[in-house]
């Protein structure tokens, strides 16, 4: 429920049992009801000055009865209480719920008769000169039959029925002494006794007898009654007593500095006027205290005002007491301070609460503007928390689809970036709370897409190498140049395989695997034929020189085509017939040996290049040949 709504539901109960009151004869008597209301509970206050004592139990008993119709809404426990002007403790008091009522309980007793006029006993209220007089009154006024008929209830005087057109309420005036400070009531005075006694005399001669007495006694009562109500002769203290009263709470609210002076200065002002509402139309000093009230009442409109802004202004503390709140929290508050400023502007400039309102509308001004400060930051925060947000939302949208070590390399930049956002937002707001909410995620998406970005690289790094490779081996072999064929293949089969798995070229990569070592196996075949055929040119050409020159010699893959040169095969020839005329046996052993190394030689040359090899005279006849075994 909201303050303002508390306040209206309050007055409207206050009315509604201010009327029950006057119709249970409580009429023109100073009793003023306020009602608090809290979650769902009722407290009722009757204040009243000190001249005017009341029993507590009747009294009570009529406000029971007026809540229990009214049945105010939601609300089940109800406290009710009695408290003098200027007295801060309640000194009677008592307490229902709205399904166990207790005072109000149907009774079922025998009435005695009643006379034409109600004593003031019955009606619970008692004006007397002293505490003394007070306890007498009571004796004297019986207030309820002790008849213990219908299992022995109670009963308490039917008050509704005291209201007619005259003032029914028998009491007598006279002021209570100031140093009367214990509770007036004695709880007996609730329990006095009436005894029916038989008469002795004729019924008529006693009635005869009666009416006479009351005549007497209500003439006597009526003169007493006009003559004692206060300010009716001599001099009228209650005014100078409620001026001073007026007079202190205009300086409360001027010189205290405590959080609860208006309710302080209200109090005081509140005597004033009960001070001053008891003073009859036939007083002498009626206008004077006419006048007074009406300025005191306005007076007091303006305190309740002051009370409604602090009322809201604390409200509005509590809004935003919490060093992280909410946005909505900080507009609540802002509505809040306004309406007490608001609250503050309707008293007006002639009141001697104006000053105190002035004061604190400057500093409810200055929470305003402070709370606009905070309520700009916390906005502010909020939008930098959404587009923290919002960049994640898109980093996150990017990771579903991102691939290669470019897309990775926009997600990691989407997740810092959203980490960058966070820490702009400041350390006072409630944006602040959920953004470190926020940011070990944020910190885990970076780091991942990060780890990813990084292993995506090294695939597209090694991919790229291993296709770069393979192209250029493929252009050593078109120059047979198998030996940079062979190594370029054997790096581009290492880069293939440094390809990560699960990665955006792992699947690119898998096939260059199996191509490319074929690929190397034929460049290593082909550097070994190039190999075996370079080592028999050099075997060759270590065989066929000399002077003059043994051969000439072709080697490719397929074939040794050696050819014995015509000088060598000559001066063999001139040698082996020189050796046989001279009948020289060693030199022609020497020629024999000769071609028969020559001819192992290039054997041996053949087999180690695993290539056929044939041998030609010097007029290109083939004179030998070798398969290599």
């Amino acid at each position: 429920m909201t303050v303002a709504a508390r306040q209206s539901k309050a007055q409207i109960l206050e009315v509604e049992l201010q009327k029950h009151l006057q119709t249970a004869g409580f009429k023109n008597l100073p009793l003023y009801i306020s009602c608090d209301f809290r979650d769902d509970s009722l407290t009722v206050v009757g204040e009243h000055p000190r001249s005017l004592v009341l029993k507590a139990k009747p009294t009570f008993a009529v406000l029971e009865a007026a809540i229990l119709e009214i049945e105010p809404e939601t609300i089940q426990q109800i406290g009710l209480c009695l408290k003098m002007t200027g007295q801060k403790q309640p000194y009677a008091f008592h307490s229902f719920t709205m399904h166990n009522p207790v005072l109000s309980r149907p009774k079922t007793v025998e009435v005695r008769k009643k006379t034409k006029e109600i004593p003031a006993a019955e009606t619970g209220i008692v004006l007397a000169t002293n505490a003394a007089d007070t306890a007498d009154a009571a004796e004297e006024m019986p207030l309820e039959t002790d008849i213990k008929e219908q299992g022995d209830h109670e009963y308490f005087p039917d008050l509704s029925e005291s209201s007619n057109n005259s003032d029914p309420i028998a009491f007598r005036v006279a002021a209570i002494p100031g140093d009367f400070a214990e509770n007036p009531f004695n709880p007996l005075d609730m329990e006095a006794v009436t005894v029916s006694q038989t008469p002795k005399y004729s019924p008529w001669a006693v009635l005869a007898a009666t009416g006479i007495v009351s005549l007497a006694a209500i003439i006597l009562a009526g003169g007493y009654y006009l003559l004692s109500r206060p300010c009716v002769i001599g001099e009228c203290p209650a005014l100078a007593n409620a001026k001073q009263l007026s007079d202190n709470s205009v300086r409360t609210l001027k010189t205290s500095k405590v959080a609860n002076s208006p309710e302080e200065a209200q109090e005081q002002l509140k005597g004033a006027i009960a001070l001053l509402e008891p003073i009859p139309a036939w007083s002498i000093h009626r206008s004077e205290a006419q006048t007074a009230l009406e300025s005191y009442r306005e007076q007091n409109q303006n305190i309740q005002s002051a009370i409604d802004a602090a009322r809201l202004a604390q409200s509005a503390a509590r809004k935003t007491e919490n060093p992280s709140y909410s946005a909505e929290s900080a507009k609540e508050a802002q509505a809040l301070w306004q309406s007490a400023i608001a609250q503050l502007g309707e008293i007006p400039k002639d009141s001697p609460v104006y000053p105190y309102a002035q004061r604190k509308t400057k500093e409810y001004r200055k929470n305003l503007a402070s709370g606009n400060r905070l309520l700009g930051a916390e906005t502010k925060a909020e939008k930098t928390l959404l587009a923290a947000k919002s960049t994640a939302q898109i980093a996150e949208a990017r990771e579903a689809v991102a691939q290669t070590a470019e897309t990775w390399g926009q997600v990691q930049a989407g997740w810092e970036k959203a980490l960058d956002t966070l820490a702009e937002i400041p350390g006072n707001t409630q944006s602040y709370q959920q953004g470190k909410l926020l940011a070990p995620k944020y910190e885990t998406k970076l780091s991942q897409a990060r780890e990813r970005k990084n292993v995506e690289g090294i695939s597209e790094n090694a991919y790229t190498q291993a296709v770069t490779l393979a192209a250029e081996a493929r252009i050593f072999e078109g120059k047979n140049g198998w030996f940079k064929a062979s190594e370029n293949w054997r790096r581009a089969l290492s880069y293939a395989e440094q390809v990560p798995v699960a990665t955006s070229y792992s699947q690119k990569a898998k096939p260059l695997i199996e191509s490319y070592k074929i690929s190397l196996q034929q460049a290593e075949v082909k550097l070994r034929e190039e190999r075996n055929l370079q080592k028999a040119r050099t075997d060759l050409d270590r065989t066929c020189k000399g002077k003059p020159k043994i051969c000439d010699y072709t080697v490719s893959s397929g074939l040794i085509a050696v050819q014995m040169t015509p000088g060598y095969v000559e001066k063999l020839q001139q040698t082996f017939i020189q050796a046989n005329n001279n009948n020289s046996v060693k030199t022609r052993q020497a020629v024999e040996k000769h071609v028969e190394t020559l001819q192992k030689a290039l054997e041996a040359i053949a087999e180690n290049a695993k290539i056929p090899m044939q041998v030609y005279d010097g007029d290109g006849k083939r004179i030998a040949s070798h398969e290599p075994k």
